[in-house]
């Protein structure tokens, strides 16, 4: 294997120019299958579904209308790790295109009649999460996906309205409650963020605000975001996610007297 030169090595900043190192030198492969060439190959392009109304289940109270372009699974979730924890910006690209498909069939279903603007607005990392990064994932998706959706006609721009606060724990591992405790009050939206939306209001029609995330899992982050809006009046029209993470009801085994539950 190349050597990788001690620069591209250290510090979380460096992932991924690492990354396109890499690719640049040993070849692309393909995000699903890792088959060599693009980042995302065309078989496992044509096999992606298109997208969904997702919740998870149990549902939270408060959780928004939500669409997916997919389950977490196969393709999308090795495209998000790779992309989120590995560096590899190359496959950005394909989770905008993921994304806007979301945002569009969101705003489809809602039946957004007239020329309104679209305010997407990215779920904030926690500041400890950003800082181990040193980068921020998720706007670069969002960022893409607004490209992709101007490109077919909508009128689309991106507004990191919200604001994490400190001290909230790493998600991984919690359970759903937990998780839902640790994210109450989380997040805030301060007035300076809100004049891009407030100008938008006084120069035409309301803007249709659309929460926007990689992956939902048991719906606790959107909740919160979705309070923070409605808190400053900004109420989404609903949330647009890459994945979704399919959450089913453990089977009970079958014994004598007892009735097997259906998987949802």
């Amino acid at each position: 294997m190349v050597p990788l030169p001690p620069s591209l090595a250290r510090a979380p900043v460096a992932r991924a120019t690492r990354a396109a190192w890499l690719d640049l030198v040993l070849g692309s492969s393909c995000a699903g299958c890792g088959a060599l060439g693009p980042p995302v190959c065309e078989p496992c392009l044509t096999v992606l579904p298109e997208p969904t109304p997702t919740a998870p289940r149990p549902t939270p109270e408060g959780f928004p209308r939500c669409w997916s372009s997919g389950e977490y699974v196969g393709l999308l979730a090795e495209a998000v790790v790779a992309h989120k924890e590995r560096g590899r910006t190359a496959v950005a690209p394909f989770l905008g295109d993921r994304l806007a498909a979301s945002v569009a069939a969101l705003l489809v279903a809602g039946q957004r009649v007239g020329p309104r603007p679209v305010v997407l607005v990215p779920v904030p990392s926690s500041p400890g999460a950003a800082r181990a990064r040193g980068d921020d994932p998720l706007a670069r998706v969002v960022r893409l996906a607004a490209r992709r959706l101007r490109r077919d006609g909508h009128d689309v721009r991106v507004h990191p309205l919200l604001r994490s606060r400190g001290g909230v724990l790493d998600q991984g591992g919690l359970t759903a409650a937990r998780r839902a405790d640790n994210l109450v009050g989380s997040m805030h939206c301060p007035s300076p963020r809100l004049v891009p939306v407030a100008r938008l209001t006084r120069s035409g029609p309301a803007p249709v605000i659309v929460l926007c995330d990689d992956v939902v899992t048991t719906g606790a982050t959107l909740v919160e975001a979705r309070r923070a809006l409605l808190s400053v009046g900004a109420p989404p029209v609903g949330a647009a996610v890459v994945a979704a993470v399919p959450r089913r009801v453990p089977t009970r085994r079958v014994g004598a007297g007892r009735t097997p539950r259906t998987p949802v």
